[in-house]
């Protein structure tokens, strides 16, 4: 990955947060109210890239916060059950920590994508209703899957869609791809074959290509380092339910 991408990724981030992008090159621990972006949202955000933790949070835990992170080391800080003490919540929901990669066109590492199809025809569309009854309702919303929104690729075996995918363009203008895999064919190179030609798809459109997994999911993660998305970053959400 060139340095103007790597660039851009972090000042995106540093955008998102309302802070310095230069903050986040150095060993540092960051706290932030929430900015506009996350304006609304009762949790706790967090983000680190091996080098700088930032934390994101509601006015009212703040100070909590301060106290608990001071004289703390980056990667400290980011750990859902540090953060949970350091404001003593019992109801809460932890999301992550998820890999962010990213891909442009020097990095990428194209997987063979020749069998795979677009979907224009109404019966196509039909036959990605089985896909989507055949994996959870978390997993259809994780695909940035929209029927009457394009492009959305897949994978066919016997007149079935093994595996489909389709981006979401986000703020920064980057394009961020989502899949899902029928679970009765996955680990077999559908998903890795869908997401390559979508990257391929929006690099040649002239984007920088986000793809997003929790970090535990070990097969999403290995999809996207074979194709050369590279991981810059991974994040933590806590929503806080009381």
């Amino acid at each position: 990955m060139d340095e103007e991408t790597r660039l851009r990724v972090y000042k995106d981030w540093a955008e998102r947060f309302d802070c310095d992008i230069s903050s986040m090159t150095i060993p540092n621990v960051i706290l932030r109210e929430h900015s506009k972006t996350l304006k609304g949202y009762n949790g706790i955000y967090c983000f680190f890239n091996g080098t700088a933790s930032i934390i994101s949070s509601p006015t009212k835990y703040i100070s909590f916060i301060k106290r608990s992170i001071s004289g703390r080391h980056p990667a400290e800080t980011f750990d859902a059950n540090f953060l949970i003490k350091s404001i003593d919540i019992s109801k809460y929901k932890v999301i992550g920590p998820a890999f962010q990669g990213y891909v442009d066109r020097a990095s990428f590492l194209e997987a063979s994508s020749l069998e795979v199809v677009e979907l224009v025809t109404s019966n196509q569309l039909f036959l990605l209703n089985d896909l989507r009854k055949s994996c959870s309702e978390t997993e259809w919303e994780h695909s940035s899957i929209e029927i009457n929104r394009q492009p959305i690729l897949a994978k066919m075996s016997e007149e079935k869609i093994v595996a489909a995918g389709s981006w979401r363009e986000e703020q920064s203008g980057f394009l961020s791809v989502g899949i899902l895999s029928h679970p009765d064919y996955r680990s077999k190179g559908h998903a890795k074959a869908v997401v390559s030609a979508l990257t391929r798809k929006g690099l040649e459109d002239g984007y920088t290509m986000h793809y997003q997994t929790l970090m535990s999911n070990s097969s999403s993660v290995a999809v996207a380092k074979s194709l050369g998305f590279e991981k810059l970053a991974c994040t933590l959400a806590i929503r806080i339910l009381e």
